[in-house]
């Protein structure tokens, strides 16, 4: 079995994540842990195969702390689950020697690729098999595209856009939680309309609530509020 030890400060992440981790065969959790200290403890006290790790928690990030893990040459492997979606971080992640990098939110199926990917890796490495080149790009080629395939999307949306358009809207303050279609085209470059159309297309999926309203001279302008509940609702079609 792979001792995994999990990372992650949300404790309902956290709750979802060890109900992932329970539905791959040859894992198993060893802990959860809230933080960095708590987790390098941990590592330096019983063997861990696994960690899948947040980057956002208070005190030290999981970056600081794969650095660490570095640094002391613990041997335990990283899969990164987080928010993080900006290229310097994805950067230093994968010179740190990351194993996978998942961008919450994300559907079960796409861990689940992850975790078997690393099974697959480790097993190979662990039997000593002699390879050929060509069997060895297959088997450490990742395709985070396989398994189950975008849906379609509705005529005239594009997925490249919905994925723009939907990270402009995630990261959307939370002190000021409702906007417009012209606030969030001014984020990707697109015009109102091209959003509107966008934004009522995850109002379908309930992503988004929509309140109607007016503006200045009685031009509809509708406001949208992102429910996070519902983001995994997205996820297929991306």
């Amino acid at each position: 079995m792979i001792r995994v030890l999990l990372v992650e400060d949300d404790p309902m992440v956290a709750e979802l994540n060890r109900m992932y981790l329970s539905r791959v065969a040859g894992f198993e959790l060893v802990a959860s842990v809230r933080g960095a200290s708590e987790a390098l403890a941990l590592l330096q006290s019983r063997p861990v195969d696994l960690l899948l790790l947040d980057i956002f928690m208070p005190g030290q990030s999981g970056i600081e702390l794969m650095a660490e893990i570095r640094r002391q040459a613990l041997e335990v492997d990283v899969i990164f689950v987080t928010a993080a979606r900006d290229t310097a971080t994805l950067d230093r992640a994968l010179k740190l020697g990351a194993m996978d990098y998942l961008i919450k939110p994300f559907e079960f199926e796409r861990l689940k690729q992850a975790l078997e990917h690393y099974r697959e890796t480790r097993h190979m490495i662990r039997r000593g098999e002699a390879l050929d080149q060509a069997e060895l790009d297959r088997r450490l080629a990742r395709r985070p595209t396989e398994g189950r395939k975008a849906e379609g999307l509705p005529k005239g949306l594009d997925r490249n856009t919905l994925d723009k358009v939907l990270q402009a809207i995630t990261a959307w303050p939370e002190a000021t939680p409702w906007f417009t279609s012209e606030a969030i085209g001014q984020q990707v470059g697109l015009s109102r309309v091209s959003v509107r159309k966008y934004c009522e297309f995850l109002c379908e999926l309930k992503v988004l609530r929509m309140e109607p309203g007016y503006g200045t001279g009685g031009r509809p302008v509708h406001r949208f509020l992102l429910q996070k509940g519902y983001l995994r609702e997205v996820q297929r079609y991306l």
